[in-house]
């Protein structure tokens, strides 16, 4: 099932990152690579766990880091690089969601798709993410973050400005739910 990564490589990962947003603040592009290297899957995974859409959720990794590198001037060391991140991915979710908003489709249509976008599209890991699926969108999102990210709950409970016992008590309640749906999931093969 979903493990978390270890706090060891977390805080290794924090450090590392950290070490390249200073490095991009001086102008070094070599940085830039650097970062999305050792984030892009955490940056990704936080963006699909709010969009739900696997091109919005590349789409906004994207401009994520775009808007990395202009703001790495900005950044402060306080040894939470991975928060600093997902607060510019989480205004990049908004202003996307603000964007649609105020988007008028003209006509509707449907557009059949190659068979490279339709492989594009599919989820190596479907068990997994009949999981995920089986969770709200706030659920998913502390869920991507802990797991996947490193994140701690107090972390998690600062980025989403919600209390940390709120935070604690979805992410144990998001936890018994996808224990619940892999064991009613394992018992149908």
């Amino acid at each position: 099932m979903l493990c978390a990564i270890s706090q060891e490589k977390a805080e290794e990962k924090n450090r590392e990152a950290e070490r390249a947003i200073l490095r991009m603040s001086s102008g070094e592009l070599e940085a830039m690579g650097e970062l999305y290297e050792l984030i892009k899957a955490d940056a990704f995974a936080f963006a699909l766990s709010r969009t739900s859409s696997i091109e919005d959720a590349e789409d906004i990794t994207h401009e994520t880091f775009v808007q990395i590198w202009k703001c790495a001037k900005q950044y402060k060391p306080m040894g939470k690089p991975l928060s600093w991140v997902f607060a510019i991915e989480m205004n990049m979710i908004r202003r996307q969601y603000n964007l649609r908003k105020r988007v008028i489709p003209l006509e509707e249509y449907e557009s059949i798709a190659d068979e490279d976008e339709l492989a594009h599209r599919v989820i190596e890991n479907e068990f997994l993410r009949q999981l995920m699926c089986s969770l709200d969108e706030e659920e998913r999102t502390i869920i991507s973050l802990h797991a996947v990210s490193g994140l701690k709950h107090r972390e998690i409970a600062e980025l989403m400005k919600k209390p940390l016992s709120t935070i604690l008590s979805k992410y144990n309640r998001a936890i018994k739910k996808l224990q619940e749906k892999a064991q009613k999931m394992e018992g149908c093969k």
